[in-house]
């Protein structure tokens, strides 16, 4: 998997006679992207697969063996058999990818301080002489993290400035009440083009919060689970806003309320969560900013 290795490819590619016309491969973080780059920039249909996906279709084989030969041959036959329900893989414009790759490692550096903050806390009730250095060690850690986060967002900041469509999809977003810095820019990241969706919940279906339907006879449960299937950095960032949505978007906190009547805390809070990402997926199919008496003025029709 370096680019050493694609050019082996190319060459085995071309002692085989003509390329393949659809390659297939799992999804796996950072590690799929220049691979599937490689194969789109030759005009190869590209189709990055959830590896779950994968996992099913081979149990559904009843296969027993899992070589790198079993699995390309298991990839081959998993395409052959679910092109037509799969979206081809395109990689998202140059600057999105950019702002991509800074935002999650902005996360990361995120979710490292948090860490430092919580064994800083724990230090405080060492009762050793070893609590000084201890300190010292995790003031050091916590000093450069902070840094680290400041240089990241300035960096942030400089993409958004320098990319018009970025700047005018930040300034739309954030218009709504409860969408703040981070999750606007984790939206963006991780959804560089919301017409990738035909519809508001596809999106929702995409962050994996909408109800894993589980009925059989007469069994009716009274709640489901979210299925979780979708993008948890997504998932994640949407959680945080829904809990801010519900203190300062008026319209959030009259929806919760409603719901607060009927189902659980936690029912009412992914409610919100999916409110939000439908909410934002309608501000930019339309690219008309929050408005709060939107609701209001539309005329009533009788249906819900």
């Amino acid at each position: 998997n370096t680019p050493q290795g694609f050019a082996k490819l190319a060459v085995w590619f071309e002692k085989h006679g003509t390329p393949p016309s659809a390659v297939c491969l799992e999804a796996t973080n950072t590690y799929s992207i220049g691979v599937a780059l490689f194969f789109y920039e030759r005009a190869m249909t590209v189709y990055v697969a959830n590896p779950l996906q994968v996992h099913s279709f081979m149990q559904a084989q009843l296969r027993r063996v899992k070589t790198d030969k079993a699995d390309a041959a298991l990839l081959a036959d998993f395409i052959e058999a679910m092109r037509n329900k799969l979206r081809p893989w395109q990689p998202p414009p140059e600057h999105y990818q950019e702002l991509r790759d800074l935002v999650r490692y902005l996360h990361e550096l995120t979710r490292s301080r948090t860490v430092v903050k919580n064994r800083m806390e724990k230090v405080h009730y060492l009762s050793s002489a070893a609590k000084a250095p201890i300190l010292r060690s995790l003031s050091a850690d916590l000093r450069h993290y902070q840094k680290e986060i400041r240089l990241i967002k300035k960096v942030i900041g400089e993409c958004l400035q320098t990319h018009e469509d970025l700047s005018a999809r930040y300034a739309l977003l954030t218009s709504a009440p409860g969408i703040g810095e981070m999750t606007a820019l984790t939206f963006m990241a991780e959804v560089p083009n919301i017409q990738q969706f035909a519809s508001a919940k596809q999106l929702a279906c995409y962050a994996g919060v909408t109800p894993r339907v589980r009925h059989s006879g007469a069994h009716q449960p009274v709640s489901q689970p979210i299925s979780k299937i979708g993008n948890t950095r997504l998932r994640q960032a949407f959680f945080m806003a829904s809990l801010t949505a519900k203190r300062y978007n008026q319209s959030i906190i009259d929806f919760a309320k409603r719901l607060q009547e009927k189902k659980k805390p936690m029912v009412v809070q992914v409610a919100v969560e999916r409110k939000l990402l439908h909410l934002l997926y309608a501000m930019e199919k339309h690219q008309r900013p929050f408005d709060p008496n939107y609701q209001k003025s539309q005329p009533l029709t009788g249906t819900v």
